[in-house]
């Protein structure tokens, strides 16, 4: 591991620790350094106490000033939502903010308090579950839709069966977060086929791919559509999403954590009446919702 430091300059910290503690920590020979009797007390007791100091750097975040809120988000528009309404909301406070492709990291980032909030999905069968010191709350849920091309016969479809697709391609994100994966193969599986997943691909990729017909690949539903692509609901919305937002109970979000909400909400709706595929459906299926 790299302690991004000079030799000389770790051989004088370890000399003024040695000071410090009395006596040499360490025998060094041509095998290379090993800890003498005092050397192997303070790094047994180091083990115990290095837990205790991270401890206390999280105690002190909670009481100190927080200058930047350190927001991870998986990939999708409610970010973009979520940071706007922020800056309103704190106005002066800084955001720092990095997507991850993987979300899964994202709960434990916040359980550790190496973010302040954080922007999720899950999916039926796998919600986000509690978590010591850590809040959740749901935006909204929403249909995932199929992106084709607009040359595919299907898309002149206003919507699109499931199993119609059981001969196309797909295209998956390369890093899928859990629960996305496992309920597709799911709903697949219970419209009578295995999904051909030949495609593990960034969007930007995956996006060129379907224009010309090589695959097929879900999409959310507040997406708009990219040039020669069409995006089709499923006929009895067999994939679903929930946009979720968590933070820290004891950081900076939680006394802002209504009025945050209220904000990030009305924006995704907001959104969602633009996004002419997805309010289209919302008017057909709004006495289902």
């Amino acid at each position: 591991m790299s302690l991004q430091t000079s030799q000389p300059a770790l051989t004088a910290q370890l000399r003024r620790i040695e000071r410090m503690f009395g006596g040499p920590l360490f025998d060094r020979g041509r095998e290379g350094a090993r800890p003498t009797p005092l050397g192997a007390w303070v790094l047994l007791r180091s083990r115990s106490l290095l837990p205790a100091f991270d401890e206390l750097q999280r105690d002190g975040r909670r009481y100190g000033a927080h200058d930047v809120i350190r927001v991870g988000c998986a990939p999708t528009r409610l970010a973009i939502h979520v940071t706007e309404c922020l800056h309103e909301l704190l106005d002066g406070t800084g955001v720092a903010m990095r997507t991850e492709e993987a979300v899964d990291v994202l709960p434990e980032l916040l359980e550790s308090e190496r973010l302040e909030l954080a922007v999720l999905t899950d999916y039926p069968g796998h919600e986000l579950g509690p978590r010591p010191g850590v809040s959740y709350s749901i935006v909204a849920a929403e249909p995932l839709f199929v992106g084709l091309s607009a040359a595919h016969p299907l898309a002149v479809q206003q919507e699109i069966e499931l199993r119609d697709l059981a001969a196309e391609e797909w295209s998956m994100p390369t890093l899928v977060e859990t629960g996305h994966r496992e309920h597709f193969w799911a709903a697949c599986g219970r419209h009578g086929f295995a999904p051909r997943i030949s495609y593990s691909l960034h969007s930007n990729v995956a996006l060129g791919l379907i224009a010309t017909g090589r695959c097929v690949g879900m999409f959310q539903a507040t997406s708009r559509e990219s040039p020669g692509i069409a995006i089709r609901p499923l006929t009895g919305t067999p994939l679903r999403s929930r946009h979720v937002i968590g933070w820290t109970e004891h950081g900076p979000i939680a006394r802002h954590a209504a009025h945050l909400l209220q904000s990030v909400t009305r924006a995704y709706w907001a959104d969602a009446l633009h996004a002419p595929v997805y309010a289209s459906w919302l008017k057909r299926h709004s006495a289902t919702l």
